[in-house]
């Protein structure tokens, strides 16, 4: 999962951040995501630093940069590619990205905090844009049952090549290049199995964690249970045993700490101060 998590988190971001804005929101916008974003980040920074040493939860910042940078983008593209041709929007979107980097973007820093990290999210982000905006790029890569069996086989042998690394460097070679590839392919996996209604059973349960987002991402940080000891003995296994054992603990780990982060949540917006500082509600 930590292969593909965040980069997940960004495009599902970026695929409901969608919609045809107009400039004179731009103001209004950006109220918006300061409160529900730049204001926890700032309120809960203490926190983060308590129990991680991070200066507050790069996450919020990140999509707080990217969410103004995807407003600015997705108008412009409205008005310069009237047609909506598909490629138009990659090439605009390529040609902003190469010149963050080029830039070193992603190198900006203030006072100890990273600002560049939201280039970081840029693919991912505006690939859940794109999603959203052309219906055939969402039939082709996420609802098509030929392209989901080819992810999953891609996902898999690659993923695998972290566990063969001794017999050869092409091993090596593949799991040094493999990050953007990975966290692509399993959001698109991962978007396909929600598409298909798999946990269609868990729905009501799932649109509950889906409105507590947030609050479960910034009070989890304090019920994650580490146990070197575990992690050292699954690592130890073979590369399959490995990958069950994770999977098992993972649920174990996060059903505790979404049952405790929901639970304090509920403590804490008591006060509708803290409801708004703390989760921009």
């Amino acid at each position: 999962m930590y292969s593909f998590h965040m980069p997940l988190f960004f495009m599902v971001s970026g695929f409901l951040t969608y919609k045809v804005y107009q400039w004179g929101d731009f103001l209004s916008f950006i109220k918006k995501k300061f409160m529900r974003l730049f204001l926890p980040w700032v309120c809960t920074i203490w926190l983060v630093c308590l129990v991680r040493g991070a200066i507050g939860y790069w996450f919020l910042l990140c999509l707080f940069q990217i969410s103004i940078v995807g407003f600015l983008l997705i108008t412009l593209l409205e008005k310069v590619n009237l047609k909506r041709i598909w490629i138009i929007d990659v090439l605009i979107m390529g040609i902003v990205y190469v010149c963050l980097r080029i830039f070193h973007a992603q190198e900006w820093q203030f006072y100890g905090v990273s600002l560049g990290r939201f280039v970081g999210a840029f693919i991912p982000f505006f690939i859940g844009v794109l999603l959203r905006k052309h219906n055939f790029l969402f039939s082709i890569c996420i609802e098509s049952a030929w392209s989901y069996s080819l992810f999953l086989i891609l996902f898999a042998g690659v993923f695998s090549s972290r566990y063969l690394l001794e017999y050869g460097n092409i091993f090596e070679h593949i799991y040094n290049h493999s990050t953007l590839f990975l966290a692509i392919v399993g959001s698109f996996m991962t978007f396909h199995i929600f598409a298909k209604n798999i946990f269609v059973r868990f729905r009501s349960v799932l649109s509950l964690l889906g409105r507590k987002t947030l609050p479960i991402y910034m009070l989890h940080i304090m019920f994650v249970m580490q146990i070197p000891a575990v992690g050292e003995f699954v690592i130890m296994q073979n590369a399959v045993t490995s990958i069950v054992l994770q999977i098992i603990y993972s649920v174990v780990v996060s059903v505790i700490a979404i049952g405790l982060s929901l639970l304090l949540y509920r403590v804490i917006i008591i006060s509708p101060h803290f409801k708004r500082l703390f989760f921009g509600e």
